[in-house]
């Protein structure tokens, strides 16, 4: 896939604009975000600071163009994936979905629409710190791969495109293994920086933490298991205090959520494990119940 290849970028929030703002440097890009963001970015730019530090000029929009892109990237919440896929019907049979998306079951709901879809997860920490402006707290991994109605080879030009623009990508001709993975280790990272309120990092400064991590990482696996998706408990567990070391100052995006009084992707997450497990989960079921809790408390002291 060779540069000026036009791309949509949906849902462009934090990890979109961050995606949206590095490929726009030689791509045709143009990000669909709430109107306040869209505003910004037509006016100065989208403004990246962090790990990566630029200052991009994609276009940006608060609807869905006309034009058919050559790729959608969809980047919204989970919870939001089959809106999102209507409101994007008229490129179904003209242009390849991707989906680097948080949980379980996106692939799924696009590929139900559209007729070309590749599955892939990022474990890049990305904030979102208002309109305009994001920060790349934390380096992580990003992988692509097939789903529907597309090959390793079309998954490996949408992995060189990333890397050309300096976002290190490989694809591989399976990606559920992958998205099961980083399901897991979300799992355990995600709903704890919620409940506690601290960034990545807190989760692996005190044996208490990293021993409840590790518990939770462990009982994802299983989960894993039962959906016929062979994972190791040691390296996953491994790869989640990893993660939660290399995103030490990224506050999740489950965390966000939480503070800015929003609905979050416990669902897509930590309830698809549940889902899935057919056994008691018990440190996730507790967690799960726990953000959850959080979600209605700040939903009622906001009136929604």
């Amino acid at each position: 896939m060779s540069c000026d290849v036009k791309v949509l970028v949906f849902g462009a929030g934090a990890i979109g604009s961050w995606i949206g703002g590095l490929l726009s440097m030689k791509n045709e890009v143009t990000l669909v975000a709430r109107t306040a963001h869209a505003d910004a970015i037509r006016r100065d730019g989208i403004r990246i600071t962090g790990r990566t530090n630029l200052v991009a000029h994609p276009a940006a929009v608060a609807e869905v163009p006309q034009e058919p892109p050559d790729l959608v990237f969809v980047t919204t919440k989970a919870y939001d994936t089959v809106a999102a896929a209507d409101a994007l019907c008229a490129f179904w049979r003209r242009s390849t979905f991707v989906t680097l998306q948080n949980g379980l079951g996106n692939a799924e709901l696009l590929a139900a629409r559209s007729d070309r879809v590749i599955a892939g997860t990022t474990t890049h920490g990305v904030t979102f710190v208002g309109p305009g402006e994001v920060v790349h707290a934390g380096v992580g991994e990003t992988l692509v791969g097939p789903f529907a109605g597309t090959t390793r080879a079309d998954a490996d030009q949408v992995a060189g495109l990333l890397v050309d623009a300096g976002i290190a990508t490989h694809a591989v001709d399976d990606p559920r293994p992958e998205l099961w993975a980083k399901a897991v280790v979300n799992a355990a990272i995600n709903p704890l920086t919620a409940v506690l309120q601290r960034p990545n990092g807190e989760l692996v400064r005190n044996e208490d933490l990293r021993g409840l991590l590790d518990r939770l990482a462990r009982e994802g696996v299983a989960a894993a298991r039962a959906a016929g998706v062979d994972l190791d408990p040691d390296g996953i567990a491994a790869k989640a205090a990893e993660v939660a070391i290399r995103t030490a100052e990224n506050r999740s995006s489950m965390l966000q959520d939480v503070e800015r009084g929003r609905r979050t992707e416990v669902e897509a997450i930590t309830g698809a494990l549940l889902r899935a497990a057919g056994r008691p989960l018990p440190y996730n079921e507790r967690m799960y119940a726990l953000v959850r809790g959080l979600e209605r408390a700040r939903a009622g002291a906001s009136g929604g």
